[in-house]
């Protein structure tokens, strides 16, 4: 397991890994996400995570969840966003029915 944040690394068990030696940083540090946007919504550079990877990276950790839930490797189509081997999973993804002034808002 890799427990990170942006100044800290540990692989787990730590007792494991306790001879292991990370490689040369290759990417910029962050100063921290907010401190990012602050930057960017000032007009400096853009964040190093977007909207679109932040996307992508929250979809992949809910299809984990969603796998998990229904015990199956998720087989994802992403295009028409739903499992293809698992139809069971269609009530951890969409609610089936929303409040009543949201359902267009919803459909996209």
């Amino acid at each position: 397991m890799i427990l990170a944040d942006y100044e800290k690394f540990l692989l787990l068990p730590e007792k494991d890994f306790a001879d292991f030696q990370r490689p040369e940083p290759t990417l910029p540090r962050s100063p921290g996400h907010h401190a990012e946007w602050i930057a960017a919504c000032k007009g400096g550079p853009p964040t190093m995570a977007d909207f679109e990877y932040s996307g992508w990276l929250t979809e992949a950790n809910h299809l984990g969840n969603v796998a998990y839930r229904t015990g199956k490797k998720i087989e994802w189509d992403y295009q028409n966003l739903r499992a293809r081997n698992a139809p069971e999973a269609a009530p951890f993804i969409k609610r089936p029915s929303y409040r009543k002034g949201w359902e267009d808002i919803l459909k996209g």
